[in-house]
């Protein structure tokens, strides 16, 4: 036994001296939070790395939870993935000598192919446990606005210039302020112009003994307001303040042969309509509807004797969204969801919806014009009636786009011609015909070249 553990001893007794006798290491004596926000509009997720590590995935408008580190020098990096490549780019890299009880925010912008990157930082912010008040930073990232006025106030004060609380340009953040625990509405305007009102937030109860980072982006397809705004709290988590003057919409697509032509109603009553005569395969405009809980019935075409289909939906003011029907006759299914159709800068992308009661899952092929499937991978794999709508990316270029049942090769909808470019969004529903081995497929947008 001791001839076991005499090199074992005699190995820690290296280690330990050669770990504890370098003078030239650095030492933590503190630990300061780091944190990122993707402002890029046409990006799609960005990784947020500490060195080669990753923190962290950057949607658009969001942003990395706080995380603390020791107080040293760490290179920060950002890469993202285009369509067709199999290794991420690296896009942006920052090094910083972290310095304790500092906090630091990235604010990633400019675009995917000339980002920038500027860093915020401000002490870290404490609390006592009997605080009533709160911190409230105010930062713009809306590139495509110049200089901003911030009203922070009571839903009864109205804007008045010198009453700003935060005079703003692209990039900047505001010294923290702090305000008493309450309800607060938040409007931002032209800089010296109250009247010029951008955006205007709901009143929201904001919580004391924390630091809020309140930050405008612009809007992207998915919303109809021209700005969006986000509140990072700095004890983590995030939330969407909507513009109060935007309603939501719907967007109506009947997908289910079964159905037949229906009216729509919001009201149980049935005495709103909202949609009449609404056949298989048929896509609505939007239409404008109440922020909070809706419910839509569905009843057959001139005729509220019956309600073939409830579709509940809980709806933000300024977001789009779409009411899908689908399923067999007597047991349709009503499916509620904010389409993913906002364009990225790294490839085209294909929204996927199936619809399908004919065949339960499906395979999607994307393959180079002209290519056959035979040994192809699908897009997207087992994509069934009742799965949420998913997404694929794919490189600019030209493709036959094939739909097969599940594990098998033989087309059951295509080929379509799809040539896309950077930026374009397929956005689709696979749907049957009268002819239950064949498939055809619903392009909401970017359809086949004719």
């Amino acid at each position: 036994m001791q001839k076991t553990l005499r090199p074992i001893i005699v190995l820690l007794t290296l280690l330990t001296a050669a770990c504890g006798g370098d003078p030239n290491l650095p030492e933590a004596t503190g630990k300061g939070s780091i944190r990122a926000i993707n402002a890029i509009p046409m990006s799609s997720d960005i990784n947020f790395l500490i060195e080669e590590r990753r923190l962290s995935t950057l949607v658009y408008h969001g942003a990395s939870s706080p995380v603390s580190y020791d107080d040293l020098n760490y290179t920060f990096n950002f890469e993202v993935l285009y369509a067709g490549e199999s290794s991420t780019r690296r896009i942006a890299s920052r090094n910083i000598d972290v310095v304790a009880n500092r906090d630091y925010v990235f604010l990633l912008g400019g675009s995917l192919s000339s980002p920038t990157l500027t860093l915020w930082e401000d002490d870290e912010r404490t609390f006592a446990e009997t605080d009533t008040v709160l911190a409230v930073k105010f930062a713009h990232a809306s590139a495509t606005l110049g200089a901003l006025d911030y009203y922070f106030a009571d839903a009864t004060v109205a804007p008045a210039v010198g009453n700003q609380a935060a005079t703003l340009s692209f990039g900047e953040v505001a010294d923290a302020v702090d305000y008493a625990e309450g309800d607060y509405v938040l409007t931002i305007t032209t800089a010296g112009n109250p009247a010029d009102v951008i955006y205007t937030s709901e009143s929201n109860t904001f919580t004391p003994r924390d630091t809020y980072l309140l930050t405008a982006f612009d809007g992207d397809e998915r919303d109809r307001a021209p700005m969006v705004v986000n509140s990072f709290r700095r004890i983590g988590g995030s939330s969407q303040l909507p513009d109060a003057n935007f309603a939501p919409t719907v967007q109506f697509v009947n997908a289910s042969m079964d159905l037949g032509t229906v009216d729509i109603y919001d009201d149980e009553a049935l005495t709103s309509q909202v949609i009449a005569a609404h056949d298989f395969l048929d896509v609505t405009a939007e239409v404008e509807i109440a922020e909070g809980t809706n419910t839509f019935y569905y009843t057959p075409a001139g005729d509220t004797a019956a309600v073939l289909l409830e579709v509940p939906l809980s709806a933000f003011p300024g977001r789009r969204y779409r009411a899908l029907a689908l399923g067999p006759a007597g047991e349709p299914l009503g499916v509620p969801f904010p389409p993913d159709v906002r364009s990225v800068g790294t490839g085209a992308k294909l929204s996927l919806y199936s619809s399908s009661n004919n065949v339960t899952f499906i395979d999607i092929y994307a393959v180079e014009a002209d290519t056959s499937i035979d040994d192809a991978s699908p897009l997207r794999s087992g994509l069934a009636i009742d799965a949420e709508s998913t997404t694929a990316a794919l490189a600019a270029g030209s493709y036959d786009l094939y739909v097969t049942e599940f594990g098998e090769k033989v087309a059951l909808a295509g080929p379509y011609r799809l040539d896309v470019a950077i930026g374009d969004v397929v956005d689709l529903i696979v749907v049957d015909t009268m002819d239950p081995t064949v498939l055809d497929v619903l392009f909401l947008s970017g359809g086949p070249t004719p």
